[in-house]
């Protein structure tokens, strides 16, 4: 890949602030999300596409002139133009810290050197036999059923099963054993969203808490906190979550008593 020289990556920052100017435009860094408006006319949004390795990028053009630019790139340059241009102009790489290439967050991106950037990928499985490929098809199914059923963490599953983060967003995601995903997304429809959100022990009681004490239904608790209303229904019969639902209903009934 050829370098960028200090000028050509001010040239890279001003193209990218250019459309960040557009309203319609707009950034969340912390998600990761970045919307580019058409330069063009009322045209909508520019497309947002992937290369063969997994990389997000935008074609972004400017005066007749054209250029690829990655969304980690763009993510890192939005946080702090200044560094962005120091740490690229001396041969620095922007490391997807959990190996999950479609993860741009701002808290998942670090710039490395080209040789720690490799030590890493080597380190996650990105190059040669991935890790998860230790883990058997039973407990891959337990993860799903962990993270999609009993609102286990990235971070819970890492550590339970002995593999880094990126290895289980793969399984997770279908990227890994993809027919058994396929297989636990066809069981469980509902569960398994593109927009899960995972919900905290706080959350978890004020639903118990709407339920039991302020009766009200779960279909308007299911709305209330952006959930699927099974996944209420499985939360109050302590299907979901049985730890926090058993000292709910422990508590419940001595306040009753």
């Amino acid at each position: 890949m050829n370098r960028l020289n200090v000028e050509q990556l001010k040239n890279r920052v001003e193209l990218v602030n250019k459309h960040m100017e557009l309203e319609g435009s707009s950034y969340d860094l912390e998600a990761g999300d970045v919307t580019i408006q058409s330069l063009i006319g009322n045209k909508g949004k520019r497309k947002l596409s992937t290369t063969q390795q997994g990389y997000q990028f935008y074609n972004l053009s400017h005066k007749g002139k054209h250029s690829t630019v990655y969304l980690h790139h763009i993510v890192m340059m939005l946080a702090d133009a200044e560094e962005y241009i120091e740490q690229m102009a001396k041969g620095m790489t922007i490391n997807h810290i959990s190996g999950d290439k479609t993860d741009n967050r701002l808290s998942n991106l670090e710039y490395l050197s080209q040789s720690d950037n490799s030590v890493h990928a080597f380190a996650i499985g990105l190059n040669g036999k991935p890790l998860e490929a230790k883990i058997t098809a039973y407990e891959a199914y337990e993860m799903l059923e962990g993270f999609y059923q009993s609102d286990k963490s990235l971070d819970e599953l890492s550590e339970a099963f002995d593999i880094p983060v990126g290895s289980v967003n793969r399984i997770l995601k279908g990227k890994s054993y993809t027919g058994l995903f396929v297989m636990f997304k066809n069981l469980n429809k509902d569960d398994v969203r593109p927009n899960h959100s995972k919900l905290t022990v706080g959350a978890v009681k004020q639903i118990l808490d709407m339920y039991f004490n302020k009766g009200m239904k779960q279909g308007e608790i299911a709305k209330s906190h952006n959930v699927a209303r099974s996944t209420v229904g499985m939360i109050v019969r302590g299907r979901r979550w049985a730890d926090v639902f058993e000292e709910f209903t422990a508590n419940r009934k001595e306040v009753i008593a």
